[in-house]
């Protein structure tokens, strides 16, 4: 690029990153917030996912969180920053890949737009999905600049963010090297570039001795939990015909697209943006069909819509730029009248913004700010000079940012463990004196019998706010 698309590309880049810099200091989320916001805690304090704590993910995301904790201290607001510098990078190489596919600037723009509303802003915190995003499409741009070795080492990264989305990847990539048969020394570029990078992570998992752990949580909350059991879902959205289709639309323009790039024959090797993306909504969508899980899958419809002039000719730009046009409107809409991540209000209601020990510059609604200036000092005062406290559950976020301990070696307390491990966490309470346990919703709803007895019996109910509950345990 010479210099005046330089500037006009970081233009576009820096408009289309506006909606994160308006959002990304407002809300929390106690519950996958605060899971990684604590994982990465303790890897910067020395301790190794797997072998010191359990971790449902493969571990980028808080390695690289960590890094940012080291580096500008343990508040969640450097959290919401190394969060807003990875979806600025996702923005980067969604516009260099959307650069390759169409030289309209408009285009380009609208695409990068729109993924920044949808994503990034929707889901403004560390979250796996939202590091994996940006590098799929370093991934794709890397793939179609016929750069194999680097996809080779840009996939490896993105099985090491996201362990679905890794496979969805990988799922694509060789159905598009069957699909158009390519080169087997470009086959071969991206394994010995995914071999390399895995060879490391391997190595480091041995020298740690955290192997067999690590084999054991994927295996627990991988194979188990989301294959085995399907502890976790839910049924795909069909109350209503509308919520239907949002829901399924980022397969049907997959599919769509994909079979527009087979019959015109010239354009099969983009066939691997279409593979991609319907393989991420498959692996991402399921096992839990909700809101937050789609959000990010409708941010990256834009590198689809860009490939419609692809398929039906340059004329038909005004249907790429029609389709992207209502997405960003639904987009706006969406994050002024939906709840954040779901289960919380709007973005546009966290108002309260204050400077308070760790969550200092961050924004709450009335809420949680009330909940927030309760719940912490009275956890501080009842659990003066304890080094542990027991969230439980579904709040993890109070270890962050009340600077305690976690009693045993889960973030967050798995309510499908079993009576066995209930056992071992009830004696960990009691080895390491826990005084003080917060609790999320009436502890009876939580299918934990044992613990819950436990609690019932040895902690006294000392302050309620909304669903929050702090006991203290009895002398």
């Amino acid at each position: 690029m010479n210099r005046k698309n330089i500037f006009l590309f970081s233009l576009l880049v820096f408009i289309s990153s506006l909606p994160l810099f308006l959002s990304f200091n407002r809300g929390i989320n106690y519950f996958d917030e605060g899971y990684i916001l604590e994982a990465a805690r303790r890897i910067a304090a020395g301790e190794l996912p797997y072998r010191d704590f359990h971790f449902m993910y493969t571990p980028a995301t808080v390695y690289y969180l960590s890094f940012f904790l080291r580096l500008g201290g343990q508040f969640v607001i450097v959290e919401r920053i190394a969060a807003l510098l990875m979806s600025i990078f996702g923005i980067i190489f969604l516009g260099l890949l959307t650069r390759k596919l169409t030289k309209n600037h408009l285009l380009t723009f609208l695409s990068m737009f729109l993924y920044s509303l949808w994503g990034p802003t929707h889901l403004n915190f560390m979250w796996p999905v939202m590091s994996v995003l940006p590098l799929v499409f370093c991934y794709l741009f890397l793939f179609l600049g016929s750069r194999y070795f680097l996809s080779g080492i840009v996939i490896a990264l993105i099985l090491l963010t996201k362990q679905n989305f890794g496979a969805a990847v990988i799922i694509s990539f060789l159905s598009s090297f069957i699909w158009v048969r390519q080169s087997k020394r470009h086959f071969f570029s991206i394994i010995y570039g995914f071999v390399s990078i895995m060879f490391l992570f391997l190595a480091h998992l041995y020298i740690t001795g955290s192997t067999l752990s690590f084999v054991a949580d994927i295996n627990r909350y991988t194979i188990q939990e989301i294959l085995i059991r399907k502890s976790f879902s839910v049924p795909f959205p069909t109350d209503s015909l509308g919520k239907f289709f949002l829901y399924l639309s980022p397969a049907l323009i997959s599919v769509a697209v994909g079979i527009g790039l087979v019959w015109q024959k010239k354009k099969r090797r983009l066939i691997i943006i279409p593979l991609t993306t319907l393989a991420i909504y498959l692996l991402g969508i399921f096992p839990t069909p909700d809101w937050p899980h789609l959000t990010p899958l409708l941010g990256i419809l834009g590198i689809l819509f860009i490939l419609v002039p692809s398929i039906f000719g340059s004329r038909s730009r005004w249907i790429s730029f029609t389709l992207l046009v209502f997405v960003i409107g639904a987009g706006i809409l969406s994050l002024f009248l939906r709840n954040y991540y779901r289960w919380e209000s709007p973005l546009i209601n966290n108002i309260h913004c204050f400077s308070s020990g760790r969550l200092k510059y961050m924004c709450l609604d009335d809420k949680n700010y009330t909940i927030i200036m309760q719940t912490v000092p009275t956890i501080e005062k009842e659990a003066m000079g304890d080094s542990y406290i027991f969230a439980f559950y579904n709040n993890p976020i109070y270890y962050f940012i009340t600077k305690k301990n976690i009693p045993t070696n889960f973030i967050n307390f798995d309510v499908l463990i079993g009576k066995k491990e209930e056992l071992r966490v009830i004696s960990e309470l009691k080895k390491k004196k826990v005084g003080v346990i917060i609790t999320r919703f009436p502890p009876r709803n939580v299918n934990s019998p044992t613990l819950v007895t436990y609690l019932e019996k040895n902690y006294t109910p000392v302050h309620e706010i909304y669903e929050f509950m702090i006991w203290k345990k009895r002398n």
